[in-house]
């Protein structure tokens, strides 16, 4: 089989980003033997498989579905409001079916992608590869099993136990098209045991010119992470303390100032990245979450942070901190806006804030602008919360988004997800004095962030509620919080039959403003207990009859 060093120059851009190991782009398809000829033109071949980590994203970055808008943290109130996929997914009854399920899992996409990851190790065994310098080959061997990884991650997130096509003497043809879903501890385990192979294989570091590519770090986070989802707190607890060794010798830390992680270019902080390259690549983020005073036409707004969001950030009045209530700060006539958890500030913008040689106008009229959210506003883009967007949002003056698109980096992991996942990990082995030891140092390492430590708990219970504050707090909007609800159990308790809200402001002839907590949805969700697992799509279902559907989709 032919193989495509590179599909196109944009998808190399899409996986790693402005670098020099980028700046290439060969338009052919090229033999076996060409493929193997050199660790140069392996290199491309083995670069295309970063396609993965887009496709998989749980941004969606492309299409502008940012995974937290099935939670409580963000609201669409874009133009077709009423046939917007989060509204129907929260407004219809069974609007998730085996029919119409593409909206929550890149299915075909994934097992696309696998079956040239397959490609690779099939070639590996044929001999193509036998002249390369083994060491140089192992290399890219691991960082093609971390990729075939993730991609079965993505898949054993969304649906729980899928089909192993992992093979690497021969790549699965017509006649291997019926095959059995494995089981969801199978599953689990693979991608477990595959990055364990990658983390051996990839370097610590890679040079300047190879900057974005996946690591020792990269492959134990993502174990990490794979191992707290599967249940296996020891092997979680074991790759994050592989994760903290490299931090040990200067290679990972946490970013002093909490902004800096969203906008330095590959900080330390950063674990796995889906980088972009302007102009051979970028993205809609701006134009579609900036807040709306900035461009000019038809854009901004698509979504925006619900108050339970922007709530969640502490307050310190006289001194205490405290969890923020609005009844207190309307009552006592508090800013609002003052003295809150220092993350709000980097993640959020509010009424007032500073933004691009201006500030930011979310109250009724303003510049930004406030509407309150009916399902049938179509043509208004405005923040229906109260709120817009700033963590990722690009802060240029001079640019507007109207005309121009996005090139900002995604972050798929960083090294804080690293103590939240350590904290998790001993809270489930009922070691509750380490696991608030991890939860506090999000809480006192920085010297941007220094909040009081949050006292122990001694069950599973009262820690959740510290956890789940925490989380939201340090990785609100990086595509977390849904699949946490689920993997905890408790997203039919959190989110059915509620509303979200929002904060309308007016202002008054005195420059003052008045508060109103406002109802941000027009009718009470519907989330049933079924939607914690993704149904197979029924494409699969027609043409493998051995793959069956899950029980509760039945």
């Amino acid at each position: 089989m032919k193989k495509a060093l590179i599909y196109t120059a944009a998808l190399f851009a899409t996986t790693l980003g402005g670098c020099n190991v980028l700046d290439v782009d060969p338009t052919d398809k090229l033999s076996e033997t060409t493929t193997y000829s050199s660790i140069e033109n392996l290199d491309l071949y083995v670069k295309s498989f970063y396609g993965i980590l887009y496709t998989s994203t749980t941004c969606e970055i492309r299409s502008a579905n940012l995974s937290d808008g099935f939670s409580d943290l963000v609201k669409y109130s874009w133009y077709n409001t009423t046939g917007g996929t989060f509204n129907k997914f929260f407004y219809t009854p069974n609007y998730l079916t085996p029919e119409n399920c593409g909206f929550m899992t890149p299915w075909s996409d994934l097992y696309r992608r696998i079956r040239q990851t397959n490609e690779y190790f099939a070639d590996l065994s044929a001999g193509y590869a036998d002249g390369l310098d083994p060491e140089e080959l192992k290399i890219r061997t691991a960082e093609t099993r971390f990729m075939r990884a993730f991609a079965y991650q993505d898949l054993a997130l969304r649906h729980g136990g899928v089909i192993l096509r992992v093979s690497e003497t021969s790549v699965d043809g017509p006649e291997e098209k019926d095959k059995a879903r494995s089981s969801k501890e199978d599953t689990w385990d693979f991608i477990i045991n595959e990055y364990r192979k990658a983390a051996a294989d990839l370097p610590e570091e890679w040079d300047s010119s190879n900057t974005g590519r996946v690591t020792k770090g990269s492959a134990w986070g993502m174990m990490a992470r794979a191992a707290l989802y599967a249940g296996h707190w020891d092997e979680a607890l074991e790759a994050c303390n592989e994760v903290e060794k490299l931090a040990a010798k200067g290679i990972y830390q946490l970013m002093d100032e909490y902004s800096d992680v969203f906008t330095v270019v590959n900080n330390k902080e950063l674990l796995v990245t889906v980088n972009f390259d302007s102009p051979d690549l970028q993205h809609d983020f701006d134009t579609n979450f900036a807040p709306t005073g900035d461009r000019i036409g038809f854009c901004g707004g698509v979504a925006t942070p619900t108050d339970e969001f922007a709530s969640s950030f502490d307050i310190q009045i006289n001194g205490e901190w405290k969890a923020f209530d609005w009844d207190e700060v309307i009552t006592e006539n508090i800013d609002p806006w003052t003295n809150r958890d220092p993350r709000f500030y980097a993640t959020i913008l509010y009424n007032g804030a500073d933004w691009k040689g201006r500030k930011i106008e979310l109250f009724v009229d303003g510049v930004d602008g406030f509407v309150p959210y009916t399902g049938t506003a179509d043509d208004v883009r405005k923040s229906t919360t109260g709120y817009s967007f700033r963590k990722f949002v690009k802060e240029d003056p001079d640019e507007d988004f109207s005309f121009t698109k996005s090139d900002q980096f995604w972050i798929e992991m960083r090294y804080a997800e690293i103590f939240l996942i350590k904290s998790e990990a001993y809270a489930r082995k009922n070691d509750f004095t380490n696991a608030y030891i991890e939860l506090n140092k999000l809480r006192q390492t920085r010297s941007s962030v220094q909040l009081p430590a949050l006292p122990q708990q001694t069950n599973w219970d009262s820690y959740l509620t510290d956890l789940q504050k925490e989380r939201i707090c340090e990785l609100g909007l990086e595509g977390h919080r849904y699949w946490d609800l689920r993997r905890w159990g408790i997203a039919e308790q959190t989110l059915n039959g509620s509303r979200v809200h929002g904060i309308k402001i007016t202002k008054n002839s005195d420059d003052s403003y008045t508060y109103e907590r406002v109802d941000a949805d027009t009718q009470d969700r519907i989330y049933t207990s079924k939607y914690d697992v993704a149904p197979i799509p029924q494409d699969e279902i027609r043409n493998n009859t051995l793959c069956k559907q899950d029980p509760a989709w039945e």
